[in-house]
């Protein structure tokens, strides 16, 4: 019920606030607007104010706004031509179109700084002094000869405080060579660290972490953990014999399986309420990260950092600018074939996803929308006939040839924009179905 409720907020919001750029754009440029719908086919309700009807479709997946004389063949009478569509400039009929994405930006620009007042939860390690709990292997940490236990005092000789000092300095560095000042057990050295790159963020990589210890804090359901008895709670201290000191491991011994077409379980020993449980366990094949997972996480400290009114404006814009260039990255990287496709959700994932966000809190709930009104509002700028950037595209080359494409290149360009579309949601929405059944 919560995840039927949480949907149909979040997509009821970010659809009419998209479609209320539309509406408020064509009614500053003089345009006439005869519909305003949220989803589309069959009224289940309406309300006529003035010239425009506002109405609820069944089908929830979109909205859309219906402006006089929006086709060029539609018939508008001669005092009517004026508050046409087709009959505006085209720096107009532009404005109305691109209003619908910007007001989707401009809402993810307005509710990540309403998170940051609000309060979001930081993992409490980021106060602690930056000890190191875990060194990956074949890492930078391991190549410059780091280990498990030392303290980072400084990085290109400005002090590090705590954990939270010391992400920023890396993630912000990709590729690039830290000068660090080390204490390993009282004593000071110095040494340089060549850090890497995420493939996923760009981000900047070390390959050490925090001390994380190895108890669960979350079972995802219908993974093969819940179908073993693992609780939550418990601590995982060895796997097919190894000991287990730091979450790191576990993800290294449950992802670590060469062959995906292997069928190899684990022998797992728990340590819950002071005695030692052994389950066995069969990792499941995720083709998202190219691994293994058996539906757990870890128990993480939080705590809720508040900001004040002009550090929250200023953090949230900025988190909302780096979402962004995030968001592009990845768009990019599904073009080249350099992600799977098999990432990409529907409505179903959509649902799931608002469901447990509204379960999280409200800051939570908050995030997932800011989030989907971003690639909402990216998605439509996409030069795809059909979306508002495949019109934007049209009024450019209207702009260009000085004068508009004929109908039946518009139509046939259009008809191709559908069948894309068409194919992305069964896409999908496949990708949605197998997730729901595990496979």
């Amino acid at each position: 019920m919560i995840t039927a409720i949480s949907f149909i907020v979040v997509l009821g919001i970010l659809i009419f606030i998209h479609e209320f750029g539309h509406f408020m754009m064509a009614k500053l440029c003089g345009v006439a607007v005869e519909k305003f719908s949220l989803g589309f086919g069959p009224k289940i309700i309406g309300l006529k104010r003035g010239e425009t009807e506002y109405r609820i479709s069944l089908l929830p997946l979109g909205g859309y706004v219906k402006m006089m004389g929006e086709s060029p063949d539609e018939d508008v009478s001669e005092k009517d031509m004026e508050r046409s569509f087709t009959h505006k400039t085209v720096s107009r009929r532009a404005a109305i179109v691109v209003s619908g994405p910007i007001m989707n930006l401009l809402l993810m620009f307005f509710l990540m700084p309403t998170i940051y007042m609000i309060g979001i939860q930081v993992p409490a390690y980021l106060e602690k002094p930056p000890v190191i709990g875990y060194i990956e292997k074949n890492s930078a940490a391991e190549r410059t000869g780091l280990r498990k236990g030392d303290i980072i005092r400084e990085v290109d000789k400005r002090e590090v405080k705590n954990w939270e000092q010391l992400t920023t300095s890396i993630i912000s560095n990709p590729n690039n060579t830290l000068f660090l000042k080390v204490e390993r057990k009282g004593t000071v050295f110095y040494t340089d660290l060549d850090l890497g790159s995420s493939n996923q963020t760009g981000e900047g990589v070390a390959g050490f972490y925090p001390p994380i210890k190895p108890t669960i804090g979350v079972i995802s359901k219908g993974y093969p953990a819940e179908d073993a008895g693992i609780e939550v709670g418990d601590t995982i201290v060895n796997i097919d014999g190894s000991r287990i000191t730091h979450w790191a491991e576990v993800q290294e011994a449950i992802r670590g399986i060469s062959d995906k077409k292997a069928v190899i379980e684990k022998t797992i020993v728990l340590e819950r309420d002071g005695d030692l449980i052994t389950v066995k366990v069969r990792p499941r094949w995720n083709e998202e990260i190219e691994g293994y997972l058996i539906g757990i996480s870890p128990l993480q400290e939080t705590f809720t950092r508040k900001y004040g009114f002009f550090d929250a404006i200023t953090t949230g814009i900025k988190k909302g600018w780096d979402i962004t260039v995030f968001t592009f990255i990845v768009i990019k990287k599904l073009f080249l074939g350099e992600i799977s496709v098999k990432t990409l959700g529907g409505p179903i994932m959509i649902a799931q996803v608002a469901g447990q966000a509204a379960e999280s809190g409200v800051t939570t709930f908050l995030f997932l929308m800011a989030s989907l009104s971003l690639q909402l509002g990216i998605l439509n700028l996409l030069p795809i006939p059909v979306l508002d950037g495949g019109h934007l595209l049209f009024f450019g080359i209207e702009r260009l040839r000085g004068k508009p494409l004929s109908d039946k290149v518009i139509m046939v360009s259009q008809q191709a924009g559908i069948a894309l579309l068409v194919l992305l949601m069964v896409l999908v929405t496949y990708n949605d179905i197998l997730r729901v059944f595990g496979r």
